[in-house]
């Protein structure tokens, strides 16, 4: 896999089941769900399906522990101005995490926002 992330490429986020990591009366996540200190954290498709992609979380998170999984577009994170960090772990090949900047790692609450307006849910827990 390619160091840097390209713009065709699609990063997907687990939404834990975390109260004001989901807007209940709009159905989708928040801006929340875009932020940590440490850069979202975030998995590269590296060319698998998005149903591969969903088994994937399903098995390590556990479904139970999920609201959602959505899926970001890499053109819109650069759009935005936030960079892409490649960061594959021992056990994940396809880690990668959003940082606000090269300099700055938490996003500020206009990227997370727009983050959580663009993304898709193409997962959701029926529970």
């Amino acid at each position: 896999m390619k160091k840097t992330i390209e713009k065709h490429e699609q990063l997907y986020r687990k939404v834990i089941m975390k109260p004001n990591f989901w807007k209940k009366d709009l159905g989708k996540p928040s801006s929340a769900v875009f932020k940590d200190s440490k850069g979202v954290s975030v998995d590269r498709d590296g060319e698998r399906s998005e149903c591969d992609i969903t088994e994937t979380f399903k098995e390590r998170f556990g479904a139970e522990n999920m609201k959602a999984i959505v899926a970001i577009p890499a053109e819109f994170c650069y759009e935005i101005d936030t960079h892409l960090v490649y960061s594959p772990t021992e056990d994940n090949k396809y880690h990668a995490e959003i940082h606000a900047s090269v300099d700055k790692i938490p996003l500020g609450t206009s990227k997370a926002r727009k983050l959580a307006k663009e993304c898709t849910i193409i997962w959701k827990n029926s529970l």
